[in-house]
């Protein structure tokens, strides 16, 4: 389970559910199984960009402990807070408590509904940056594409899109 380098300092580090057929209920099919996508940004802070579904969080930790270790992740951020993207994101900051979540308004709450809340919170709207030292992150909310709530990660430097 290695990560997969896309550009200099980004890599991901997602995980592939090869069983699932069956997405939304049964409006969706997937015959060739689907992926939950996480991304590890490395500058001189570290940013997670999105989780895995939780019987998948061993394989993502595996795959960020090959390009740091997760001790250095200065960044939780949550682009969609629905359950197959974002059940590893408590287990992410239980293992990295001073790393500060980084999501939309919309997303505390329904963070919080699903988890628990006490995390430290930043959040963003359209056109908000995180400079991770050498590399920008952008953000770019959009409701309603898949949920309230939901928003992109764009690296600014290598006009990187993380959805």
């Amino acid at each position: 389970m290695n990560p997969e380098k896309l550009v200099d300092g980004v890599y991901w580090v997602g995980a592939i559910d090869f069983n699932v057929r069956h997405f939304h209920g049964y409006s969706y099919s997937t015959h060739n199984g689907t992926t939950y996508n996480a991304y590890l940004v490395v500058g001189e802070k570290v940013a997670l960009v999105d989780a895995v579904s939780g019987p998948f969080s061993e394989e993502m930790f595996e795959r960020i402990s090959k390009v740091i270790d997760l001790s250095k992740i200065d960044y939780m951020i949550s682009n969609h807070a629905e359950m197959d993207h974002s059940s590893t994101v408590p287990e992410v900051l239980k293992r990295v408590p001073n790393a500060k979540l980084v999501c939309t308004e919309k997303a505390v709450d329904v963070l919080k509904k699903h988890y628990s809340d006490g995390w430290d919170i930043q959040t963003v709207k359209t056109g908000d940056e995180l400079d991770l030292g050498g590399k920008t992150l952008r953000f770019y909310e959009a409701p309603m594409l898949h949920w309230p709530e939901s928003m992109f990660t764009y690296y600014v430097e290598e006009e990187l899109l993380m959805p």
